[in-house]
């Protein structure tokens, strides 16, 4: 008997899954609109400048004279690191949303 609910179960999961990946779907179509594959590449630039601004941060505190060191400037690299480390995510998220087959990517 276990073996049939366990069949049960993972076929209700599927269905699940199916209607969560339609309801995905239309929600990212109704609300992002149309993705483009210069959106990827947009996004990725916009990756590259974050990471620079970032380490351009960075090499501020390496550079700094002892009578500037402070938790302000490394709030400051902190608020950089995080600004790029949200775009990468970001970029994770929209890739990821693309293999489900969230939405179709348009060609330019």
């Amino acid at each position: 008997m276990s073996g049939e609910r366990e069949i049960e179960i993972r076929r209700m999961m599927q269905h699940f899954e199916h209607q969560i990946a339609e309801m995905n779907s239309k929600a990212v179509s109704e609300i992002a609109g149309d993705i483009r594959q210069s959106d990827f590449l947009n996004l990725a630039q916009s990756i590259s400048i974050l990471r620079a601004q970032y380490l351009k941060e960075v090499l501020l505190i390496a550079h700094a004279d002892k009578a500037v060191l402070s938790h302000k400037i490394c709030d400051q690299v902190k608020i950089a690191r995080m600004a790029y480390e949200e775009a990468i995510k970001s970029f994770d998220h929209l890739k990821h949303a693309l293999q489900r087959g969230y939405f179709n990517l348009i060609e330019d």
